[in-house]
């Protein structure tokens, strides 16, 4: 009798893993590297186009280095196209849609039991799940939802912080400067205020949306928000990285920065500030993704992201309207 041995770890398949792996390190170097500048980039850029029309100097100078900015934005154009690559090869290697990461049967159903029926994952008042699975699945993706929410209103309570105090500096406040008249005869509209004020509104209009959930009549494209909140989070998590590092330096004794003015306690709160903003956004956006991204255009899984129904329905309607949106 023979008997056939599967051996484990065959060479192909460690080919595979070793090539994904480095395609992940080679675009997570990439986008680190393209993230490191980005930040300075993007509002150096506004800064000097607001400070071209005004003819008014910004209350920082940051300077703008058009090559060094499309370098870094190249950078991390490829590093995230990278990372995507290596993220969808993984999904093939596990056997998942390479698209969309789903792995159970069309319609959130999970694979043919012994019987050949398809199981589905209902919950403990017999609804059934969006995405199928049993009863853990369903409390697990609950929670990641409810975290998501809370971090969508987290994010538009910590750019409404930001955009209060750079838009009192704007008004002639003098809240969290060492010196008042640190940033001279400055205006609402100056470089470097209201701009970024600006910012700040956009990044509370994106936390709302993601813990409110988007949905028709807006018609808005998912890839916009969520593009802006890439770029956001970008923005954010290494300039809070790096500037919580400095400001630790600075309490060791190890850096002595110039502060131009401004109480060194704000610098020691919004650098910690922008990284929760950052990483806070960044949640709030992939969990409006799971709720949102509905039937993969590749492989038929899922379910409509949102459910349409005429007036009328009865409690069943709106009860599975409600398991799709959260």
């Amino acid at each position: 009798m023979e008997t056939t041995h599967l051996r484990r770890g065959s060479r192909p398949a460690r080919t595979g893993a070793l090539a994904t792996a480095a395609t992940a390190v080679a675009g997570l170097a990439l986008t680190g590297v393209g993230a490191s500048g980005i930040a300075f980039d993007i509002v150096g850029g506004i800064m000097a186009a607001i400070a071209a029309v005004t003819g008014q100097s910004g209350v920082v100078d940051l300077g703008f280095d058009l090559p060094m900015a499309a370098a870094r934005a190249a950078a991390l154009a490829v590093g995230t196209t990278l990372l995507v690559t290596a993220v969808r090869r993984r999904r093939r290697a596990r056997g998942a849609c390479a698209r969309c990461g789903r792995s159970e049967g069309p319609g959130g159903a999970q694979a043919a039991g012994p019987d050949g029926a398809q199981a589905e994952g209902r919950d403990d008042a017999g609804r059934t799940s969006p995405a199928g699975g049993g009863r853990e699945t369903w409390q697990a993706r609950g929670s990641w939802q409810r975290l998501s929410v809370r971090a969508g209103y987290l994010t538009v309570l910590l750019a409404a912080g930001y955009g209060a105090l750079k838009v009192q500096w704007g008004l002639g406040g003098t809240v969290g400067l060492a010196d008042p008249r640190a940033f001279g005869d400055v205006r609402l509209w100056t470089p470097g205020l209201g701009d970024t004020g600006v910012l700040a509104l956009i990044g509370m209009a994106l936390g709302l949306g993601f813990a409110r959930t988007w949905r028709p009549p807006l018609r808005m494209p998912r890839w916009m928000p969520l593009t802006a909140a890439f770029v956001g989070s970008v923005m954010l998590v290494p300039v809070g990285v790096l500037g919580t590092g400095l400001r630790v330096a600075v309490a060791l004794g190890l850096a002595n920065p110039s502060l131009e003015g401004v109480s060194p306690w704000v610098f020691d709160v919004i650098y910690p500030w922008f990284l929760a903003w950052g990483l806070a956004m960044g949640t709030a956006a992939v969990g409006y993704h799971h709720r949102t991204r509905g039937v993969c255009r590749a492989c038929g899984r899922g379910r409509p992201a949102f459910v349409r129904h005429a007036r009328g329905e009865g409690a069943a309607a709106r009860e599975g309207a409600a398991t799709t949106t959260l």
